[in-house]
């Protein structure tokens, strides 16, 4: 196997291990919900501490990252990541469980800015682009996590011997996978000294560029934490059935992404984002309105399709404009990701007030804001050209 090729399949690995723990999540929230009788509401503010510790992890993510180096990053918070969830059904209080989801958040926001700002750099070095299919693994990774998860909910295993079981094994296979990565000091050189504060917030230079992805993020978001209580509690469906229609969301965003290389060099980014952001409104409108598990599948494949390389595009873009990588990646991935992990929440909020098909029907105009941003992926904007 090549250097570049060990390089490529690593970081993919990565990708898909980081998003497998994720998956594992999914179809075990409704077991959550209902082990500590949690309203709507509730449960979104459980889930509100994921996005504030990912906040806290991506403000020092960029400083701290570039001190370790992205290889090292990778070793430590992968596993970091998918070991904070083996505590997570032991507690017995909602305040424990608060609190492991807020440690929970902290290590995604490191390790979410550590993988991609490595794939950016794998991507210069070798000058084709990876970014897309990276996030294509990420996708394949999540579907693998909630099948899995879904099948062994399906068979009667506690969550508890579930996430006991799985978690410590992708734990250490993150750590071998990440250990494979290339040192970043052989693709790139460091600064011999770093005198700048740990804590650094978006630059005005890519503020827009940060809000391009937030429409898309939060159909996104919304699918992760609130698909499989929609179609459980509206259309009576199965944990295996669960499993399967967030997969009809997973596997047409995984199948988009692998493809989103090649679809980046043929079309323009614009045209990509502004078509994606009408698809990602359509879908979330037609799963909201579903009456059937069948409609259900339908909405939830249109919005795979519609979330799936916004964000790759825009990391791309982040990248390659004026200041350190680690910084422009850390900050898109705070805005936009925190996007991503507070749409949920606020989702319980207004379900609560409302109703769950209220709630998530208002996301389809909140995704069309992707199209008005559209123009800040354009080349005119980055300093460096497409890989």
């Amino acid at each position: 196997m090549t250097p570049s090729t060990k390089a490529i399949s690593a970081i993919f690995g990565v990708f898909f291990l980081e998003s497998a723990v994720l998956g594992n999540w999914i179809p075990r929230i409704p077991d959550f919900k209902t082990a500590l009788a949690l309203s709507d509401a509730a449960l979104g503010v459980c889930l509100l501490a994921i996005p504030l510790g990912t906040v806290l992890g991506l403000l020092v993510a960029g400083r701290l990252i570039e001190r370790t180096g992205l290889r090292r990053a990778c070793q430590i918070f992968l596993p970091a990541w998918a070991g904070s969830f083996m505590l997570l059904p032991f507690a017995q209080t909602q305040i424990a469980f608060i609190a492991l989801l807020f440690i929970s958040g902290v290590t995604l926001g490191l390790v979410e800015v550590a993988m991609n700002t490595e794939a950016d750099r794998i991507e210069l070095v070798l000058e084709k682009r990876i970014m897309s299919r990276c996030h294509g693994f990420w996708s394949l990774g999540s579907m693998a996590g909630a099948l899995m998860g879904g099948a062994l909910a399906h068979m009667g295993m506690t969550a508890g011997l579930h996430f006991l079981i799985v978690m410590p094994l992708i734990a250490l296979l993150g750590f071998w996978m990440s250990s494979r990565l290339p040192k970043t000091k052989q693709l790139i050189k460091e600064p011999v000294e770093d005198t700048s504060p740990l804590f650094k917030l978006p630059s005005a230079s890519i503020l827009l560029l940060c809000f391009l992805p937030m429409g898309i993020m939060v159909v996104e978001g919304a699918f992760i934490d609130w698909s499989a209580v929609f179609v459980s509690s509206e259309l009576n469906a199965s944990p295996l059935l669960i499993s399967v229609i967030y997969s009809f969301f997973a596997i047409v965003m995984a199948t988009v992404r692998l493809c989103g290389d090649a679809i980046g060099d043929r079309y323009e980014a614009k045209l990509i984002v502004r078509v994606s952001g009408t698809a990602a409104a359509l879908g979330i409108a037609i799963f909201a309105l579903s009456v059937n598990q069948f409609m259900a599948m339908v909405g939830a494949a249109i919005s795979g399709m519609g979330v799936a390389i916004v964000y790759p595009l825009a990391i791309t873009a982040a990248a390659r404009r004026p200041g350190t990588a680690a910084d422009n990646v850390a900050a898109i991935t705070m805005v936009s990701f925190t996007a991503f992990l507070l749409a949920p929440p606020l989702i319980g909020f207004i379900s609560e007030a409302f109703s769950l098909r209220i709630a998530l029907l208002l996301l389809a105009p909140v995704a069309l804001t992707t199209v008005y941003l559209a123009s800040e992926v354009g080349p005119d904007k980055s300093v460096v050209g497409k890989p």
